[in-house]
């Protein structure tokens, strides 16, 4: 190898050398390297998971939150329409008891103006017989006996028509 040029003693001490670098560099810098690279996969890998079950809770969360949300307007409406037949209810019994009380009112004006109007017609008739017979004692006393039968007989055909 001597005619070659290549010197055995620098071969073995190059090859040394090289054997030696190699062995530092994978003790000092190949294995941290790798070690580095491995934490920060394993680093992703777990951040990747994570970020998985949150966006799955964020989803449950908000699945929930819906439900609830749908079931808080469904209480709202059921309570809005109670509330809308009950307010109705009570205008039908308002309007029902106004107008019974109406009614009450109205029967009892018209029983007291048939009373006052059977007071009134009453004494207009004590008035009137009372003129009546007062108008027929003059009248009497100054008839005949024929005209005074002859008004009898009229005034008796006139009840019986």
């Amino acid at each position: 190898m001597e005619s070659l040029g290549i010197e055995i003693k620098l071969l073995l001490g190059q090859i040394i050398n090289f054997v030696l670098l190699l062995i530092l560099l994978v003790f000092f810098l190949y294995r941290p390297i790798v070690k580095m690279l491995n934490d920060r996969r394993e680093k992703i890998a777990d951040s990747l998971t994570k970020a998985k079950e949150i966006d799955e809770k964020l989803a449950a969360t908000e699945a929930h939150s819906k439900e609830i949300l749908d079931k808080t307007q469904k209480e709202a409406s059921r309570i809005i329409n109670e509330s809308n037949k009950l307010a109705q209810a009570q205008k039908n019994e308002i309007l029902d008891n106004a107008k019974k009380q109406s009614d009450k009112i109205l029967l009892g004006a018209q029983t007291e103006a048939t009373a006052m109007k059977d007071k009134v017609v009453a004494e207009a008739k004590k008035d009137l017989g009372e003129l009546v017979v007062a108008a027929l004692d003059k009248i009497a006393n100054e008839l005949t006996p024929e005209e005074k039968k002859r008004l009898s007989d009229k005034a008796i055909e006139g009840i019986g028509d």
